[in-house]
């Protein structure tokens, strides 16, 4: 009966009862509400950006996006999943303030208590024509002040052209260029670095150590995804010594090649974590167009200043863990960035118990009305050696966002409960994952609010620090 009760979440099954709301007008005298925990402000800059987007947003705000683009660059805010009809979003003025874009956003909310729990999914959209230079700070804030979002944008790297416009020309400090001989050809670096910077990951791994990041949006180009390393040789000896044959000697770690994200073939040889330092480079390597047939293609290297922070191997960083009034939403970093799929299952801690015996334990999967395929990794919830587990599955990332809601176990006494695999004698209803009218205020009625202990592990050892969530 588990299997068919998760089954049966289907998109087909669930749209009838969730009502996408797009850009209505404002009730006069509706009071603001904060954006639920699911809540989406953007700036996308083309069609590319909304595709790589749209699947990490509930299913009918993703159809509502589709039925009424406006055109590009497009502005995008979407105030979360709400619980009842009554909610609102619109976008207000677009200002341009030096070198930054603050966006007003007013929000509201029904005047009383809604009776009916209906789904809505309240979001605006529209065109935006005047854009600041790149790179430049994105703001969305009310009407009081009160930002909302903050983010920087930057176009996407350029995989093709002459030197000085393949790569990443946005926010440059300083360059540095070197013209070579190689025989009868003439060969050109050019150097840039810049003042985005990166935090990079290693843990220990053997003798050595493993390197990785998200690599951000504005990078990613599927098959043309540059390669990026990290160095600690200085940028002028970089325009100096690269050369495309020697890269792996000269793009070096402490004299190491250390290509970021590698998940087959070996590095050239470990680096001990103590000799990893704390400062370098992420340096992400195009080729760009010859100038004429007796010149060699020239080698762009743009530099990001990095700094290298050490992680326990299999540890769950518990990024952000948010109750709305409808689901838990929590952004979990795995370390380091797997190589497989990932089993993972969610334990309460000292579970509350309701006056009538029942235990409050939260139950993971990937969202009421959610596509489990995102951006990079999918998600499943399905049996494992060992027992039931949500899935992570083929991740191209270390970084998750993971839903749960509360179900109510009987007959389950221990410190620790998990509703995937519940003790013997204990039952745990998935029912509520599929609920169109789930609330958590619904479940446990007077038991509301409270506060639950929780924490991820896996069987094959990955596992996070307790952590508390406020149920309201």
């Amino acid at each position: 009966m588990r299997r068919l009760l998760l089954s049966i979440a289907s998109p087909a099954f669930l749209l009838a009862a969730c009502v996408p709301t797009p850009g209505p007008r404002a009730p006069a005298g509706a009071p603001g509400v904060p954006p639920f925990p699911d809540a989406r402000f953007a700036l996308y800059l083309d069609p590319e950006a909304l595709r790589q987007d749209l699947p990490t947003l509930p299913l009918p705000a993703a159809e509502a996006v589709r039925e009424r683009l406006p055109g590009f660059p497009l502005l995008f805010a979407f105030l979360g999943t709400a619980p009842s009809e009554g909610y609102g979003v619109r976008l207000g003025k677009a200002v341009r303030e030096g070198g930054a874009l603050k966006v007003e956003v007013r929000t509201w909310g029904p005047a009383g208590p809604q009776g009916k729990v209906r789904y809505t999914y309240p979001l605006d959209l529209r065109p935006l024509t005047d854009l600041p230079p790149f790179p430049f700070e994105l703001v969305f804030h009310t009407p009081e002040g009160r930002v909302l979002h903050r983010e920087r944008v930057r176009p996407p790297v350029a995989t093709s052209g002459r030197a000085e416009e393949v790569g990443d020309p946005y926010g440059v400090v300083a360059r540095w260029e070197e013209v070579y001989r190689d025989g009868p050809y003439l060969g050109r670096n050019l150097v840039r670095l810049h003042e985005e910077a990166f935090a990079v990951f290693y843990t220990p791994e053997g003798e050595g150590s493993r390197f990785y990041l998200d690599l951000p949006p504005w990078l990613l180009r599927g098959q043309e995804t540059p390669l990026c390393a990290l160095t600690d040789r200085p940028p002028e000896d970089l325009a100096r010594k690269a050369r495309g044959s020697l890269l792996g000697q000269v793009l070096t770690l402490k004299e190491v090649f250390v290509p970021l994200n590698q998940r087959h073939g070996l590095v050239e040889r470990p680096l001990p974590p103590d000799r990893v330092p704390e400062r370098a480079y992420v340096a992400c390597l195009y080729g760009a167009e010859a100038p004429r047939l007796e010149a060699l293609g020239p080698l762009v290297l743009d530099l990001y200043p990095a700094r290298l922070v050490r992680r326990e191997p299999q540890s769950v960083e518990v990024l952000r863990a948010e109750a709305g009034p409808t689901e838990l939403v929590f952004q979990v970093r795995l370390h380091p960035l797997p190589l497989g799929d990932v089993p993972l299952d969610l334990y309460t801690l000292d579970p509350p118990r309701l006056p009538g015996g029942e235990r409050v334990v939260a139950f993971p999967y990937h969202g009421f009305d959610r596509d489990p395929t995102q951006p990079r990794y999918a998600l499943s919830l399905h049996e494992g050696p060992g027992g039931f587990f949500l899935w992570i599955l083929q991740p191209e990332v270390h970084t998750f966002t993971l839903f749960a809601r509360l179900t109510l176990c009987q007959k389950a006494e221990g410190k620790a409960l998990s509703p995937l695999n519940p003790p013997p004698g204990a039952t745990c209803p998935s029912l509520p994952l599929v609920q169109a009218s789930y609330t958590h205020r619904g479940l446990l009625g007077p038991g509301a609010p409270l506060a639950l202990r929780l924490q991820f592990r896996s069987p094959e050892g990955w596992r996070s620090e307790p952590f508390v969530v406020t149920v309201p």
